[in-house]
């Protein structure tokens, strides 16, 4: 198996893994004084989308052959991972203070930075392979 085989199969395990994270450690089902739902609850909705986004990209890189292509997927899925780490974040949508969002989001960032890692080294890869 070839390296770039390798991180694009690591992209979707993650991304994959992402997806399923506020399922296997669930954030906390809070209401504001308002009804409305807590900070915590946005911001996995919106991880949710853009690890769906990441999955569909980085299963697209099995099957894309040009150059162009690959790189930008993979910058693509770079971007995405950043997101993944941002969007947790107090001063972008954050989270509550619940120990169930706590941990989701230590999780969350840990993978974001993972998928994040892998689309720079699809980007490498490709650059250079492309010279």
């Amino acid at each position: 198996m070839t390296k770039y085989k390798f991180l694009s199969w690591s992209a979707i395990l993650l991304s994959a893994l992402l997806l399923v994270l506020p399922r296997l450690i669930p954030i906390c089902n809070g209401l504001m004084k308002n009804g409305s739902p807590m900070n915590c609850h946005y911001t996995y909705q919106a991880e949710f989308l853009i690890t769906l986004i990441a999955l569909i990209l980085a299963s697209a890189l099995l099957v894309l052959r040009t150059d162009e292509a690959r790189l930008l997927s993979g910058f693509v899925i770079l971007l995405l991972g950043i997101t993944v780490v941002i969007l947790p974040q107090t001063w972008a949508l954050g989270i509550c203070e619940a120990g169930g969002c706590q941990k989701t989001s230590f999780f969350s960032t840990i993978g974001g930075s993972l998928l994040a890692l892998s689309g720079a080294g699809i980007v490498w890869l490709t650059w250079r392979g492309k010279e």
